[in-house]
């Protein structure tokens, strides 16, 4: 009878009443221990949200490190990470982008020589790529502040960006670079000016 009223005496007030003194010291511990539990599971659930801020704060800074944007590699950066010798580096820069000087003057001949409309907007892409090209020929070739009359372009052309530092290559690099470029770049030159002229006298 007495563990029946401790059982209800935790579910209603009244049995409380009825079971006197006795009930009331048999019931205290067993609702101390129901009002324990729920502390209990409170703790073991603020320090598994504890660990959990934790756990996510650690992975936003692992994630922050990862996007973090590497440095501009320097030319000697390339030049260790490729194996490359430094000539090389440059040239396949070059021809990149001579690749597609030639592809646009392709283009711009054949629009040209079948008189389409879109043949003047063609020459004009033929000779952006070229000024692009001859741009970053000239500043690997020539020393900071010198001027290399075979590259000249016009001042309206934008200002470009190479992957390379021009000022950090050695001047028998540069020699090399004319040496292996510098003829068909003055090859194409003169092909796109010889296509502008001829477009100007139809």
């Amino acid at each position: 009878m007495s563990a029946q009223l401790c059982i209800r005496s935790a579910r209603g007030s009244s049995i409380l009443r009825l079971g006197g003194l006795q009930s009331h010291h048999i019931n205290r511990p067993f609702v101390q221990r129901l009002h324990l539990v729920p502390r209990s599971l409170h703790s073991l659930s603020s320090s598994r949200k504890i660990r959990l801020s934790l756990s996510s704060f650690q992975s936003s800074c692992s994630l922050q490190s990862s996007l973090v944007k590497p440095t501009v590699r320097t030319y000697a950066d390339r030049k260790e990470s490729t194996g490359k010798a430094e000539a090389d580096i440059l040239v396949e820069e070059l021809q990149e982008l001579y690749e597609v000087a030639k592809d646009e003057f392709e283009i711009a001949t054949e629009s040209t020589d079948s008189s389409t409309i879109y043949a003047a907007s063609d020459r004009e892409s033929a000779r952006d790529a070229l000024n692009q090209l001859s741009e970053v020929y000239g500043l690997y070739i020539t020393r900071p502040g010198e001027v290399e009359n075979e590259t000249e372009t016009s001042e309206e052309s934008p200002t470009v960006e190479t992957q390379s530092n021009p000022a950090e290559v050695p001047q028998e690099v540069r020699d090399e670079v004319r040496r292996r470029v510098g003829h068909r770049i003055r090859e194409l030159k003169n092909a796109v000016e010889a296509l502008e002229e001829r477009a100007t006298e139809d």
